[in-house]
């Protein structure tokens, strides 16, 4: 008896150690067909990493095989007998999600593979409330889908399309990037500069060209101080000594080296323009100090804000760039803006836009496009002053109007056949290094509001414009005056560009 009872226990021990090895021994799915219960996310993009929740997965990631609407993953980096991750493969589409082990199948949720982008941004400035189309791929066709963010604030979508989004800038945005989310994916775009409703008020900027280092440029910067400038805005020809440090040094000592200094190339800084301790590199240099960014290259094709105003330069017939490249930029900078005040900078003339010995050079299309987008241009190179009257067309020399206030307006696409640009060009030449006489009577020309020679009187000086003149946002009062303190000109800006 005992020794049955022995042999029954032993057998019995056994049989279910037995059985205990082989449930241990064997992975889940070898016996068991997959469930699949949730997959996370739903939605993503090539590469995303998808966690697959069930029972009856292999521990052993080979062992798995997931197809995303029949494309597989070929990388899984993790695996347990209840949850799998895996990448989205290159190539997959939208469709269901598919787990197979031991040659069993299961069938699971449906994953949608997109990728949002953001391709443009139109404006790429504005105040709050300005109307913004951000163009791109894979955004939601509900607008609430859509998550917009202005730097981190919140806006409102009006409308959304798969590759339209409209939108407005929210209260309490700040310059910075714009950001779209749709189902948990974000994609950021370039930087969207908001403008202030209005410049700061009697905002004042000294235009000057051609200036050097000696006593008659010291004479101009401190002229610039007196009269209590806020920007000085350089067309060009900065020291005439290739010495890109001498010329930094000068403005500091008598400005300081963190005003606010803006300057374009002209034919005498080619040479140390660009590369280490070149012009270029010091005004980046101011510009970071300051805190404002720019696009392009800064002081050749280059656009930016300061204080609620939009600036952008060009460089014809500079560094081989050519007119219709120049004007172009302005063109396609202008475009993008809504600032009511803009300043197109650049340093070389037309021949009929200075009144000296200068040959057509910067050729036409630098001024059309300024005028039709209502910019003020500020010019440079011969050493004089000059100022048109308000002009519907500068190739052709039409005047528009001669009345002491210029009215700026930009043309209207819409009105096919009309073209309602308005604007006012000027030669600041006198900023130091020399003065010229007018030749061949172009200063007789019925387009010129004012001009200033050698032989007139001319003496070196600036032209001061204040902005926001009196607290009037859309009204401006320019002045020119000489280091002598003669105001030889004076005139008012109306900008009819909101």
């Amino acid at each position: 008896m005992l020794l049955n009872r022995i042999i029954n226990y032993l057998y019995s021990f056994c049989t279910i150690s037995f059985f205990v090895f082989v449930l241990l021994s064997c992975n889940p799915g070898d016996n068991f067909a997959p469930t699949i219960s949730t997959i996370d996310p739903l939605s993503g993009k090539e590469g995303t990493i998808v966690t697959i929740t069930g029972t009856g997965f292999s521990n052993d990631t080979t062992e798995n095989v997931v197809l995303f609407n029949g494309k597989e993953s070929v990388e899984i980096i993790l695996a347990t007998a209840t949850q799998i991750s895996a990448l989205v493969p290159v190539g997959a589409t939208s469709g269901s999600v598919s787990v197979t082990v031991g040659g069993k199948t299961i069938t699971g949720p449906e994953f949608k593979v997109f990728e949002i982008e953001i391709t443009s941004i139109s404006p790429t400035g504005g105040k709050v409330g300005t109307e913004v189309i951000i163009t791109g791929n894979d955004f939601s066709l509900v607008p609430d889908e859509n998550l917009v963010k202005f730097n981190g604030i919140v806006a409102e979508v009006s409308a959304a399309t798969n590759t339209s989004i409209t939108t407005s800038v929210p209260e309490g945005a700040t310059t910075g990037p714009v950001t779209v989310t749709v189902e948990n994916q974000t994609m950021e775009s370039g930087e969207f500069h908001v403008i202030l409703s209005t410049v700061p008020e009697n905002f004042k900027i000294a235009f000057i060209g051609d200036t050097g280092t000696d006593s008659n440029a010291d004479a101009v910067l401190n002229l610039i101080k007196s009269e209590s400038a806020a920007v000085v805005v350089h067309a060009g020809d900065l020291d005439y000594l290739d010495i890109p440090l001498v010329f930094e040094a000068n403005i500091n000592k008598v400005l300081g080296k963190n005003f606010p200094y803006f300057y374009c190339v002209g034919n005498h800084d080619e040479k140390e323009w660009d590369g280490a301790d070149g012009y270029q590199q010091y005004q980046e240099a101011r510009f970071n100090r300051l805190g404002i960014t720019w696009s392009g290259q800064l002081g050749v094709l280059s656009s930016f804000y300061y204080n609620g105003m939009f600036f952008v330069t060009s460089a014809p017939d500079e560094f081989g760039i050519g007119s219709e490249q120049a004007g172009n930029y302005i063109r396609d900078e202008l475009t993008t803006d809504n600032s009511i005040w803009r300043v197109a900078i650049w340093h070389k003339n037309q021949e009929l836009m200075q009144i000296g010995g200068k040959e057509d050079q910067a050729g036409w299309n630098v001024y059309e496009e300024s005028r039709k987008a209502g910019a003020i241009m500020a010019t440079g190179h011969e050493h004089s002053y000059s100022r048109t009257h308000e002009m519907s067309h500068f190739e052709n020399q039409v005047i528009s109007s001669t009345s002491n206030t210029i009215n700026l307006q930009k043309d209207n696409p819409a009105t096919a056949g009309l073209d309602e640009g308005r604007s006012f060009a000027f030669v600041s030449g006198l900023g130091g290094k020399g003065i010229r006489d007018a030749e061949g009577g172009l200063d007789n020309n019925p387009w010129w509001a004012s001009v200033y020679h050698i032989n007139n009187g001319g003496q070196h000086g600036v032209l001061f414009g204040e902005f926001n003149y009196n607290g009037d946002a859309t009204l401006a009062r320019f002045y020119f005056k000489d280091i002598d303190g003669t105001v030889i000109d004076t005139f008012f800006v109306r900008s009819e560009l909101e």
